[in-house]
């Protein structure tokens, strides 16, 4: 394998693949969910499942698309594999959700989140609305100019922070269960019994949120040394360490505090370390981890994301200049660049929440339809490398896939004007890549044309 992707220097390691999976998805999720899972499944055990459930699921997703990744080491993730199993458009719809509001909506989100925890602990309980937007904007600023200058150092960044918030919070849990006054009692309670549908209900839609983002080191496969490789060990060791991960703070939770006090409690963690601990310090240490958890979740989306827009331009279905890469840095520049501006541009309309949760649908359909990628290119092109396959396939996948459709159905069912919003504003991207398309084939016949010429000029 070439150490150059069409511009862009393979030089991450499996290490950086791994952090930029951990820190995206281990972000505000794990200290807030639990309240809400405990309200809707009282039983200590049952949560623990739950939560096992969903990493299992995440692992058996990563099986899959480690086989598709291996197979196109692209840059681009999603993007890529839907085009090459579906055709064009699906790739492009996914890329046109992702530029207009996935990815700069969750990093004006994380950016903003940050500002709440910072202000605060630097001035105070007291409501800054401008300070935070400009908190925000400067931090969307600041890293989005360490991605554009080097990708490695971008990934030292993310390593050391990955690093820390997982260092914090085994030291803070092995703290808690040595030392902390909780009660192992906690783990007998048992609430109403609970059938597989309700495991599968509101309480796994708010799991798939914690977890979702297991797939992101797919979009920067176009940087890594010895994808075919690297690629799916970091998936599957990525999804096994978060997975090992939340276990042990649900495991906390319940420790510290009985399930019917748990129930509805959206700052989970701070309520149990102040139940181990005591002390003011314990929030305040409980703010710290969850800062260095919202950078980690920040600079990963500020890194994977533009490399979808540079692969859907490098294929001619997007801007030119967003193909471009930095000729010292070795950066897809102009790529950052303009998710930087929509992304500041967000945190100053402040009104993006609602069309985040309209893409919630569509996010569970993309992954769906990536994992079923795997069926429809061993049957399309069985002739296909695949340096690593999917371990037990067919029924590995076969179970992401029904288990992601019935969570999607159940969102349907339950909120079908949000699912259909997501669909429209998916949809609208139709005209685009028409156009798009039609000037791209417009141009061919010109060069085409333009070379004929040449060749009839030429003749004696």
């Amino acid at each position: 394998m070439s150490d150059k992707c069409n511009g862009l220097e393979r030089a991450l390691r499996p290490l950086d693949a791994v952090m930029i999976v951990v820190g995206n998805v281990v972000g505000v999720g794990i200290f807030t969910t639990t309240g809400f899972i405990a309200g809707d499944i009282a039983d200590a055990w049952l949560i623990m499942a739950v939560w096992l459930l969903g990493g299992a699921l995440t692992l058996l997703g990563a099986l899959s698309y480690g086989e598709l990744g291996a197979a196109f080491p692209r840059a681009g993730g999603d993007y890529v594999y839907l085009r090459e199993a579906y055709g064009p458009l699906a790739g492009f719809l996914v890329g046109w959700v992702g530029f207009f509001i996935i990815n700069p909506g969750s990093i004006a989100a994380l950016a903003l989140g940050l500002a709440e925890y910072l202000l605060p602990l630097a001035a105070g309980p007291a409501e800054y609305p401008v300070a935070k937007k400009v908190v925000a904007l400067a931090v969307i600023v600041l890293f989005s100019a360490l991605n554009y200058f080097s990708v490695r150092w971008a990934c030292r960044v993310q390593n050391a922070v990955s690093g820390l918030g997982l260092l914090t919070i085994i030291v803070v849990a092995a703290a808690g269960f040595i030392w902390g006054r909780g009660d192992w009692a906690n783990f007998d309670f048992h609430g109403p019994s609970a059938s597989l549908a309700d495991l599968f209900g509101p309480a796994m839609v708010s799991v798939f949120f914690t977890y979702s983002g297991w797939f992101v080191s797919a979009y920067v496969a176009g940087e890594l040394k010895e994808p075919q490789k690297s690629l799916p060990i970091s998936l599957i060791i990525s999804s096994l360490l978060v997975m090992a991960l939340y276990v042990l703070m649900n495991a906390l939770y319940i420790y510290a505090l009985p399930v019917p006090g748990m129930a509805g409690v959206v700052d989970i963690a701070r309520q149990a370390c102040l139940a181990l601990f005591g002390g003011p310090w314990a929030a305040n240490l409980v703010s710290l981890m969850i800062i260095v958890a919202i950078l980690g979740s920040l600079n990963s989306v500020v890194l994977t994301a533009p490399r979808i827009y540079y692969a859907m331009a490098s294929d001619e279905v997007f801007p030119a200049r967003l193909a471009r890469v930095h000729p010292r840095f070795r950066t897809p520049h102009w790529a950052i660049g303009a998710q930087t501006v929509l992304s500041c541009l967000l945190v100053l309309v402040g009104n993006f929440y609602q069309l985040l949760s309209y893409t919630v649908f569509f996010m569970l359909l993309t992954s769906t339809a990536t994992a079923l990628g795997v069926f429809v290119l061993r049957r399309r092109k069985p002739d296909l490398t695949r340096p690593y396959k999917v371990w037990g396939y067919p029924y590995t996948t076969l179970a992401f896939v029904a288990a992601y459709a019935w969570i999607a159905a159940r969102i349907f069912w339950h909120n079908p004007w949000d699912a259909a919003m997501g669909l429209l504003i998916t949809l609208s991207g139709v005209p685009f890549y028409l156009w798009w398309s039609r000037r791209d084939v417009e141009s061919q016949e010109t060069a085409m044309g333009l070379e004929a010429e040449r060749g009839q000029e030429s003749r004696p």
